[in-house]
């Protein structure tokens, strides 16, 4: 809890509301996801999905999978390297999924 010296006991108690807010923003949800988990249903469903896309489509699939990695480093702060090397994971991964050589 933080005490604001000088303010009313409304404005503490409005601080206080805030404090605990933010402890409980910072705390994922109670059955929330893993990336690990999250990574694993995708692979699942891209070797599902595999049989029935087109060379193309598969790099498609496999572009996007590196985009979207390199885009979420980015917007973590990654240095330039990570970004890469979160894209080329990506990108193995989903060739690895897709049987893409």
């Amino acid at each position: 809890m933080t005490v604001l010296a000088g303010c009313s006991e409304s404005e503490q108690a409005a601080s206080t509301a805030a404090d605990q807010n933010a402890t409980t923003a910072a705390v994922p949800a109670a059955g929330a996801k893993t990336p690990e988990a999250i990574a694993a249903e995708v692979t699942k469903s891209l070797e599902q999905m595999a049989s029935s896309m087109s060379p193309a489509q598969k790099t498609a699939a496999v572009n996007e999978a590196r985009s979207a990695a390199e885009a979420a480093a980015k917007a973590a702060g990654q240095s330039d390297m990570l970004v890469q090397q979160a894209g080329n994971a990506a990108a193995a991964a989903a060739q690895k999924a897709l049987g893409v050589q």
